[in-house]
């Protein structure tokens, strides 16, 4: 029995903005087949680079980039970066990479949270684009 309708869904992809993207997320942690103990929560590799790339952005506006990469294993932050490969994500991928490199600079992280500040629209976007374009596999933890 569905979750969500296919109206909804679209509905949300229809707002483009940060907040549709949390709501969706919350959508997919509801879901069935979410694993909180796998690498990527049992998603689909697109919805999980999405989702995850929505965590990463916003502990980095809350409270540092920093508190992200302490709080994620290892395993989860590979699979991410699997994701981003798979996606051809080079900027977003090398950007995370950097951060899970460094995670314990100061500098650096600073670097990283003034470069995720400015280029938040563009994130955003990129999710949408992402989602936009793999609406089977959102439907899939959505519906």
């Amino acid at each position: 029995m569905p979750r969500y309708s296919s109206r909804y869904l679209d509905q949300l992809l229809d707002q483009r903005d940060y907040a549709a993207l949390v709501d969706l997320q919350a959508i997919a942690t509801g879901w069935d087949g979410f694993d909180p103990g796998a690498p990527s929560f049992g998603c689909p590799r697109p919805v999980f680079a999405v989702f995850e790339m929505l965590t990463w952005l916003a502990q980095a506006v809350r409270s540092g980039v920093w508190t992200y990469y302490e709080a994620t294993p290892p395993d989860r932050a590979e699979c991410m970066l699997e994701a981003l490969d798979a996606l051809d994500a080079a900027t977003l991928r090398q950007k995370y990479a950097q951060g899970r490199a460094h995670w314990r600079d100061a500098e650096a992280c600073a670097e990283l949270d003034d470069w995720i500040g400015d280029h938040e629209p563009a994130l955003v976007a990129w999710a949408f684009g992402v989602l936009e374009a793999h609406r089977a596999e959102l439907a899939l933890v959505g519906t």
